[in-house]
C-alpha cells in the first residue's frame, strides 16, 4: 500500500512537485504533501501536511501554496498558535524579508491566530505591515526605510461609522454624560470639531482644536466629556465597536539605514497591552517618535524600553494623541527629546520609570504620575503641562533643569487641581530655578514680556504643593512663581505649599511664593497659603513675596501662613494684599514692597508668631499683635502699637519706647 503523502524537505521541493505527483495529488493517490521544513528538513518546529484546495486564497508561500507547474492548489491551515518559519522567514538579519512578514501577518490576522518569533531572529522589514491579534517576540523587527517610513501598525479590525448628531443639542457641555447618542452595548465615540480650543503661540495657524476620546454603554457617556462644543455644525463623532482584547509580549524593533520620519510603532486599537515593549534607535540620526498612540482606548504599556529619539521639536519616546485610558508602567525612556508627550488626552497614568529628557504634554485632563524619575537636560522643564487636574505622587527630577512643573506657554491654559506630592527637585548649574511656573519665568523686572495672547490665559483652581525638596547650587530659588500677561487672563484661585526642604548655598535667595498681582488684566482673586517648616541652609528666605504691576489695590491676594518656622521674611504692599493671618510660627523682617502704599485697608493680623529681630514695617500701625513673642534687635517698628507682655529677653533693642515703657514682666 502506498503512503498517503508525498514526502518533500522544503518548500522549494514541494514547488517544483512534478507532473505525475501532481496527477497523483488530483487523483486522490496521496492525500496530500508531507513538508519536512521550509529550506531544510527540521527547520520548522514540526513537519506539515498541505492537502489540495479549493481555497479562493492567493497563494502566500506559507499557508497556500500553488506548484510551479500549476495544477493544484496546496493548503494547510494552521490553527490557535503559528511560528513565523512556516512562513519562510530565516531571521538571519541580512535577507530582506518584507514580503514574507506582510504574508504572514495578513493570514494571522485573517485567521485570528496568535503570531510567534523565535529567539534570536533578526527580521530585516522594508514596509509597513499591520498586526491585529496577540502574540510573543522573542526576536527583534529590523525596520529599515528605503523610500517611504516603515511602521509597524496594531490597528482595528473594523473602521470607525459617523454617528448622526442631528438629534444631539446644538451646545455640548464639558462634563455631560449624556448627549443623546443613541446606542446598544459598549462603543467609543471619537469627537473632533473644528472648535479651537486653545492657540498656540508661535504657530497662529496651527492651533489646538476640541477633539477627545470617549467611552459609551448603552448610549451614555461613561467618562465625562472634557471639552465644551459650542457649535454642532462644527462637530464629527465617529463609532468604533470596541475590539477583543489582545496581549503583545516581548515586541523589539530596531532602526536600521536612515531612521523614519514618524513613528516605528503605531497604536490605533482599542484594549492592549504591551509586554516589555523595546523600541531602539542606535544609528546615529536622532530618531523621531519610537511609539505613537492614537485615537484609542485602555492600553497598557508595561517595562517599555526606548531609546535614541531626540530629534529637534519633533523627538518623543512615546507620543499619546486622542487616547482614553492609557497605563505605563515602569517605563525606562532615555536619550529622547522628551520621554512622553500627550495631546488631547484623558485619563493617562505613569506609574514609576525613567523619563529622559522630560514629560512634555501640550493637553490632558485627569494625568497621573506616580513616583516617576525624570532626567534633565540644562535649562528645560521636567514637566510641561496644558491641561486640567494633574496629579504628581512622588516625582524625582535629577540633572540641569530650570523648572520643575512648568505651564507651557505657547499653551497657557492650567485648569481644575494640580496635586505635587512629595516632590524631590535636584539641579545643578543654573542660576535661577522654579519648583512651579511658566516654562518661561521672566522674573520681577520684565512682566510685560510675556506674550500678548488672543485667547484668554488660565491658571489653576487650585494648586497644592505637599513636602518639596529642593537640592541646588542656583543663586535664585522659588518653589511658586506666577508672572502675568499682557491680556485678561484667569488667576490662580487657590495656593496652598507645604513643609519645604532646601539644600542650597548659603548665599542662595529662596522664595517660596512669589506671585505678581495684576489689577488690569487679572481675574479673581488668589488665596495663598502656605504651611509647616521650611529647612533651609540658605541664609535668607522669603515666606510669602506679593508684588503689584500696576499701582493700584484691585485684585489683591490673600495670605495665609500657618505654624511657618524657617523663614526670615515676608514682603508685600498695601496694593498686592488684601489679608495676612498669621497663625503661630517665626518670622524677623517684614518688609514693604512699595514705600508709596498704606496698609490702612489691609486685615493684617499675627497671632502667637515669635518675631526673631529685624525689621517689623513702620506703617503696619494698624495689624493686630495677639500672643506674639519678640525677641531680638529691631531697625524698624511701628510706633503705634502696643506689645504689652508680648516682650521676651532683656536684650530686646530698637523698640519705640512707649512699647518698651508698657511692658512688663515676667517678659520685659
Amino acid at each position: 500500500m502506498n503512503f498517503p503523502f508525498i514526502i518533500k524537505s522544503s518548500m522549494a521541493e514541494m514547488k517544483n512537485l512534478s507532473s505525475g505527483e501532481i496527477g497523483d495529488l488530483q487523483n486522490d493517490v496521496y492525500k496530500g504533501v508531507y513538508l519536512l521544513g521550509y529550506y531544510t528538513s527540521g527547520d520548522t518546529l514540526e513537519p506539515v501536511i498541505y492537502h489540495k484546495s479549493n481555497s479562493t486564497a492567493p497563494p502566500d508561500e506559507g499557508s497556500v501554496v500553488v506548484p510551479t507547474l500549476g495544477g493544484i492548489k496546496l493548503e494547510h491551515k494552521f490553527k490557535d498558535e503559528i511560528d513565523i518559519r512556516y512562513f519562510g522567514v530565516k531571521g538571519d538579519g541580512i535577507a530582506d524579508e518584507t514580503s514574507a512578514v506582510k504574508a504572514y501577518f495578513k493570514y494571522i490576522n485573517d485567521n485570528k491566530l496568535f503570531w510567534v518569533i523565535p529567539g534570536g531572529f533578526k527580521i530585516i522589514v522594508k514596509e509597513s505591515f499591520d498586526i491585529k491579534t496577540s502574540g510573543r517576540c522573542e526576536g527583534t523587527f529590523l525596520l529599515n526605510k528605503e523610500i517611504s517610513d516603515v511602521t509597524i501598525n496594531i490597528s482595528r479590525d473594523f473602521s470607525g461609522e459617523t454617528v448622526d448628531i442631528t438629534t444631539w443639542n446644538n451646545e455640548i457641555k464639558r462634563g455631560s454624560l449624556d448627549v443623546n447618542f443613541i446606542n446598544n452595548g459598549i462603543a467609543n465615540l471619537h469627537f473632533s470639531s473644528t472648535e479651537v480650543l486653545i492657540e498656540r503661540i508661535g504657530l497662529p495657524m496651527d492651533p489646538y482644536l476640541k477633539t477627545e476620546f470617549v467611552r459609551t454603554n448603552n448610549g451614555k457617556l461613561t467618562t465625562p466629556l472634557v471639552c465644551h462644543y459650542k457649535n454642532k455644525s462644527t462637530l464629527t463623532v465617529t463609532k468604533f465597536s470596541v475590539e477583543e482584547p489582545i496581549i503583545i509580549d516581548n515586541l523589539t524593533i530596531e532602526a536600521i539605514g536612515n531612521v523614519n520620519e514618524v513613528k516605528y510603532l503605531l497604536v490605533s486599537r482599542d484594549n492592549i497591552t504591551l509586554n516589555n515593549l523595546k523600541i531602539i534607535n542606535k544609528t546615529g540620526q536622532d530618531g523621531y517618535v519610537a511609539l505613537e498612540l492614537d485615537k484609542c482606548a485602555d492600553i497598557v504599556i508595561n517595562s517599555p524600553f526606548i531609546i535614541g529619539f531626540k530629534k529637534d521639536g519633533v523627538g518623543y519616546g512615546i507620543a499619546n494623541y486622542e487616547s482614553i485610558g492609557v497605563v505605563i508602567n515602569d517605563g525606562n525612556v532615555i536619550n529622547c527629546r522628551h520621554g512622553y508627550t500627550g495631546r488631547n488626552s484623558v485619563d493617562v497614568t505613569i506609574n514609576r520609570g525613567v523619563w529622559e529628557d522630560g514629560i512634555d504634554d501640550h493637553w490632558t485632563d485627569r494625568f497621573v504620575a506616580n513616583s516617576p524619575r525624570i532626567k534633565t537636560a540644562t535649562g528645560g522643564a521636567a514637566f510641561q503641562f496644558a491641561g486640567n487636574d494633574i496629579t504628581l505622587n512622588s516625582p524625582i527630577a535629577n540633572g540641569y533643569a530650570r523648572i520643575f512643573f512648568g505651564i507651557r506657554l505657547d499653551t497657557p491654559s492650567l485648569g481644575g487641581i494640580i496635586n505635587i506630592n512629595n516632590p524631590v527637585f535636584t539641579t545643578m548649574g543654573v542660576n535661577d530655578i522654579y519648583l512651579f511656573s511658566y516654562t518661561t519665568p521672566t522674573g520681577l523686572g520684565n512682566p510685560d514680556e510675556l506674550p500678548n495672547y488672543t485667547n484668554m490665559p488660565t491658571l489653576p483652581q487650585s494648586l497644592n504643593i505637599v513636602n518639596p525638596v529642593i537640592n541646588t547650587d542656583a543663586d535664585i530659588v522659588c518653589c511658586f512663581y506666577q508672572g502675568v500677561f499682557s491680556k485678561p487672563y484667569t488667576t490662580l484661585g487657590k495656593l496652598k505649599i507645604n513643609d519645604t526642604i532646601v539644600n542650597a548655598n548659603s548665599t542662595t535667595l529662596y522664595t517660596a511664593a512669589l506671585f505678581i498681582k495684576d489689577g488690569v488684566y487679572q481675574q479673581g482673586h488668589t488665596e495663598i497659603e502656605i504651611t509647616g517648616r521650611l529647612t533651609t541652609n540658605a541664609e535668607s528666605t522669603v515666606n510669602a513675596y506679593i508684588t503689584s504691576r500696576y499701582p493700584d489695590s484691585n485684585k489683591r491676594a490673600r495670605v495665609t501662613i500657618n505654624n511657618c518656622f524657617g523663614y526670615k521674611n515676608v514682603r508685600f504692599s498695601g496694593m498686592s494684599l488684601e489679608k495676612l493671618i498669621m497663625n503661630g510660627g517665626e518670622i524677623n523682617n517684614f518688609d514693604n514692597d512699595n514705600s508709596a502704599s498704606s496698609f490702612d485697608s489691609c486685615n493684617i493680623q499675627f497671632k502667637n508668631v515669635e518675631f526673631g529681630g529685624g525689621t517689623i514695617h513702620q506703617y503696619l500701625t494698624h495689624a493686630l499683635f495677639q500672643g506674639c513673642v519678640f525677641k531680638g534687635s529691631y531697625t524698624t517698628f511701628p510706633i503705634n502699637n502696643s506689645m504689652i507682655n508680648n516682650l521676651k529677653y532683656t536684650n530686646v533693642t530698637g523698640l519705640p519706647s512707649n512699647i518698651v515703657n508698657d511692658a512688663k514682666a515676667p517678659f520685659q
